[in-house]
């Protein structure tokens, strides 16, 4: 009986110490390959949640393919972006920032002065269609105008339908003034945003051309400054960030970017909507209730400190 006894015992300290959950089972982060340098990725997490993520990071060749490493078991926590469809499925769990690393990010549409200028009183009208069709566009409409291109729909044909869906389409007189061009970065998010400013700009009877940057978004603000566009759909947390030091506090962003791109490039942000494309850290609901993780802080369990 007591070798039996002695047998369990072993057999029982071998099973808590590899247990799911403990302390010893390797928790991987995929994300971007900028990760380590990132403020909203190792950099934050070093500085704000005391935590050295370079020995566990699995860098993504593809940056918002995060949920998709979590589905091929290469990771069990990922970098994802809010306005990623797959954010919404019931198995995937958001895990909470809960000491606030993570700025907002939500879109705006960035205009050059001198194209308002142009139009005069006219200007007033630019401003509330494009602001008008910002109001409505919350992330969860952002996840579902991504689905519909991810499904092989064209992002002018989403872009529009979401307009005249939400009452902001029609058709006015031409209206005289120069065309408005409007730049997309080379992802397909901004490709539909542009189209949806142009279809609510056209509704009104404004000449509209829509067009690529060739770029992201160095290549949209340059091309801003210089006026080859005259506006293109922006996310106010990280134009900040390129632009010069974003504030801690997020209700002083749009007045500091507004500074900021009056200096830069001669132009203004309009209204930003609810809807944003920002960082989060994602986590499957199964792994979640395994490893008893809920939030960020959580991970400290699993990673080591960053020794500040």
């Amino acid at each position: 009986m007591s070798r039996i006894r002695a047998a369990a015992a072993c057999l029982l300290g071998s099973l808590l110490l590899v247990a799911p959950g403990s302390a010893q089972e390797t928790v991987r982060l995929a994300a971007p390959v900028d990760c380590l340098t990132n403020p909203g990725c190792g950099q934050g997490l070093a500085r704000i949640y005391g935590l050295e993520v370079a020995g566990v990071h699995v860098p993504l060749e593809v940056a918002d393919a995060g949920i998709q490493a979590l589905d091929d078991g290469v990771a069990e926590v990922a970098v994802a972006f809010s306005s990623n469809p797959d954010l919404s499925r019931p198995d995937v769990l958001s895990l909470e920032d809960d000491k606030g690393m993570l700025g907002s990010d939500r879109i705006v549409p960035v205009v050059r002065n001198s194209v308002l200028r142009a139009y005069g009183r006219r200007a007033r009208d630019i401003r509330r269609r494009l602001n008008a069709a910002s109001e409505v566009l919350t992330t969860l409409a952002l996840r579902q105008l991504n689905q519909q291109v991810i499904d092989g729909r064209l992002p002018e044909a989403v872009g529009g339908e979401f307009v005249d869906s939400n009452g902001l389409g029609g058709i006015a007189p031409r209206r005289p003034g120069p065309r408005i061009v409007i730049g997309h970065q080379d992802f397909a998010e901004n490709e539909t945003l542009a189209y949806l400013y142009a279809e609510a700009l056209r509704a009104g009877g404004y000449r509209v051309a829509v067009r690529s940057v060739r770029g992201l978004r160095a290549e949209a603000v340059r091309r801003l400054r210089r006026g080859r566009i005259a506006m293109y759909p922006a996310y106010s947390g990280s134009l900040m960030s390129f632009l010069g030091r974003r504030p801690a506090d997020d209700g002083r962003l749009r007045r500091k970017l507004r500074r900021a791109l009056e200096r830069r490039a001669r132009a203004r942000p309009l209204k930003l909507a609810p809807g944003e494309n920002r960082n989060v850290f994602v986590i499957k609901t199964d792994t979640a209730r395994r490893l008893g993780v809920e939030k960020l802080s959580d991970l400290a369990t699993y990673w080591p400190a960053s020794g500040r």
